[in-house]
């Protein structure tokens, strides 16, 4: 048993400022969190996660125990449709740099937040996990979608 309070859990939270992210926030905010833990919550604007040596910063600065990785660029349908690429290149980069640099430095354990649009396009229902790599995801999401099957993969 650890001593009265002492911090033993360090949890970092990227995409802090999300929709996920707040309600995560939130929770902890209503008493949810444990005496042991200490949270931190952050966005784009504490660092450029595409940036391999700012991700590397990021996780220095705080020296996370645990992560939820929960940070993306994120669209609408038509943003994704236009800039396919760009949602897969730019969420491959945010995706490694985190599970790169959470090895690097020690992190004992990372959550990663899929999204249902991975899910195969043609496909029976009800979905599960198991489920991911049945078949292409609908081409509309293309980019955004194998970029985080790939978080699957990577872990």
């Amino acid at each position: 048993m650890e001593a009265a309070g002492l911090v033993t859990k360090r949890i970092l939270v990227t995409g802090g400022t999300g929709l996920v992210g707040r309600a995560i926030e939130k929770v902890v905010a209503d008493g949810e969190g444990r005496p042991d833990e200490e949270w931190i919550f952050v966005s784009s604007r504490d660092a450029d996660l595409t940036s391999a040596a700012e991700t590397k910063a990021l996780f220095e600065r705080h020296k996370p125990t645990h992560v939820i990785h929960l940070a993306a660029m994120v669209g609408g349908l038509f943003k994704n449709i236009r800039y396919n690429l760009d949602f897969w290149r730019r969420n491959i980069h945010i995706n490694d740099n985190v599970l790169h640099s959470a090895y690097e430095t020690g992190v004992q354990k990372v959550v990663s937040c899929l999204s249902t649009c991975i899910f195969p396009d043609k496909t029976t229902y009800p979905i599960d996990e198991t489920m991911i790599h049945n078949g292409p995801p609908h081409s509309s999401n293309f980019g955004y979608s194998y970029a985080k099957r790939m978080i699957d993969v990577q872990n």
